[in-house]
């Protein structure tokens, strides 16, 4: 059987990728010859990926994020 890990890389808070992601999952299950994962990556806890605002702004929040 084939693998499929289907990656949700959006972290910020209002992330449109969750929802595009569950979607995606959702169908890819639903095929018979793949075994399907989800990854979210802000369930793995990626401390600099965790800032409200986009990276460019350099407006960071947390201490881990300004060290």
């Amino acid at each position: 059987m084939l693998k499929l890990h289907v990656i949700i890389a959006s972290t910020r808070p209002g992330r449109i990728g969750l929802p595009v992601g569950q979607w995606f999952f959702e169908r890819a299950k639903a095929h018979a010859k793949l075994d399907v994962t989800l990854v979210d990556l802000k369930e793995v806890a990626l401390p600099l990926y965790d800032e409200a605002e986009h990276p460019r702004l350099e407006k960071y929040q947390h201490a881990h994020t300004k060290a």
